[in-house]
């Protein structure tokens, strides 16, 4: 297409926009293109207009409410078709033709705050690829396995999924549980081992959602809609620090401009690589926030393990009560 023509606008639009009240409609992603066959000589196609609307004037039951991002989208167009300045952001931002990457026109991909919020930092922080960590081997990053449904709920070994990855913990009581034969099929492979992350790989609101494999938890298996990160060199990045970072809000944004749709699902995919790291200079400063997250997983630990405990003595003691009678 851009050999045949040329792209004026890329718009990206929010999942309500198609959802219409009493009709249904769904909720999939999709993006506004402006677009004219054959080569303008008029204009030379070297910039391009794109924005990201998060409100479209209703909601998703199609009810009409009054944030809509649409008019000063459109607004910021007229005003870039113009040739006259406006104000740069998520309703509105140019971006060099030469500054797309593998033809990617997602708009939220090149938002200009993500950006804007690493600039931020730059002095305080030092700025580290994803992909070149793990390029030096200071991490490594593996996919999990599906093991079918026939093999849920065959066993005790949690089968863990995206929706059991909370607040930096594997939960207590996943949903799914496989057998003993299917945890050792997959052990070897997976090799779970402590402060292992998890981080959600695909789905919708929960890409990016980050948890630490506690002593608790080697015994598991995960799907294949999670990353397990595993730091090799604690020496030069810890695996409290990196999930504090993961978890971050300038690392949130760039997940959420790097995850692409798939008719209703999302994904993170290989893009987790282009993630860029703001690892803090000060040595004092990384050592206070290592030990803040060591001490919080510590507690929320041992907190779960005691909870687990005291149900199990409970279903204990009424196993002896009905012995007794």
């Amino acid at each position: 297409m851009r050999e045949r023509g040329q792209f004026h606008a890329v718009i990206g639009m929010p999942e309500d926009f198609f959802k219409t009240s009493g009709k249904g409609g769904t909720h999939t992603k999709a993006c506004l293109i402006v677009y004219s066959k054959g080569k303008n000589k008029k204009k030379t196609g070297k910039s391009l207009f794109m924005a990201e609307a998060k409100w479209c004037g209703h909601d998703s039951r199609g009810r009409k409410i009054e944030h809509d991002d649409l008019p000063k989208i459109l607004e910021n167009y007229f005003a870039f078709e113009q040739g006259r300045d406006f104000t740069q952001g998520r309703l509105g931002y140019i971006i060099s033709t030469n500054d797309l990457q593998d033809n990617i026109l997602s708009p939220r991909y090149y938002n200009p705050d993500v950006k804007n919020a690493l600039l931020s930092v730059k002095d305080t922080h030092d700025i580290i690829k994803f992909g070149d960590l793990v390029e030096s081997g200071v991490i490594e990053v593996k996919t999990g396995n599906e093991v079918g449904k026939l093999a849920y709920g065959t066993g005790d070994i949690p089968f863990v999924r995206t929706s059991d990855i909370s607040n930096w913990e594997i939960k207590l009581d996943p949903k799914h549980g496989v057998s003993e034969d299917i945890f050792k099929q997959f052990t070897n492979k997976q090799d779970v081992r402590e402060n292992d992350l998890l981080m959600v790989k695909d789905g919708t609101y929960l890409i990016g959602t980050c948890a630490i494999v506690s002593k608790y938890d080697t015994r598991i298996v995960y799907q294949s809609h999670l990353y397990k990160i595993r730091v090799l060199k604690p020496n030069i990045i810890t695996p409290f620090l990196l999930l504090a970072i993961l978890s971050s809000e300038p690392l949130q944004q760039q997940i959420k401009a790097k995850r692409f749709t798939q008719d209703i699902i999302d994904s993170l995919g290989a893009r987790i690589y282009e993630l860029i790291l703001p690892v803090p200079k000060d040595k004092k400063l990384k050592k206070r926030i290592e030990d803040s997250v060591k001490r919080v997983i510590e507690d929320r630990v041992e907190a779960r393990e005691l909870a687990r405990l005291a149900c199990t003595e409970v279903a204990g003691g009424l196993a002896i009560a009905e012995l007794i009678d």
